[in-house]
């Protein structure tokens, strides 16, 4: 009686610690606030929470990568049967954000594993200040 008390203990907190670190989810509601040229890297994180991956190339342009896996239901933990109690409605999602020098979004690019994530398409320009130095 014990095993089975622990074994259903560590079952229970397994599906709640899973649940309880659970980051913000990107949601298309979200998706939709993020404004080119007004949108701030402060904003972005405000909304999603700090990026997964930060990225600056040499011509100062920064790449912020959000990644988000949506945990399985506490059904899908059920041995045998966590397939049919939602075990495979796992989402994974990905926000991908360029910013000028200035901080400010040029593109950005949302994706889910259930296509559940929409941007529109957005025409950019990124222009890159080159120096050049006499012979």
């Amino acid at each position: 009686m014990k095993t089975k008390t622990l074994v259903a203990a560590i079952l229970l907190s397994s599906c709640l610690t899973s649940w309880a670190w659970f980051p913000r989810s990107i949601t298309q509601e979200k998706i939709n606030q993020i404004r080119v040229g007004q949108t701030t890297e402060a904003d972005l994180v405000r909304m999603f929470g700090p990026p997964t991956t930060r990225y600056l190339d040499l011509v100062h342009i920064m790449s912020l990568d959000w990644f988000r896996s949506v945990p399985i239901p506490p059904g899908g933990y059920v041995p045998v049967l966590g397939d049919l109690l939602g075990g495979l409605r796992v989402e994974a999602q990905q926000l991908s954000v360029v910013l000028d020098a200035s901080g400010r979004v040029v593109r950005f690019d949302a994706h889910s594993s259930r296509n559940t994530l929409t941007t529109e398409p957005q025409r950019t320009m990124i222009t890159a200040h080159v120096t050049r130095y006499p012979k």
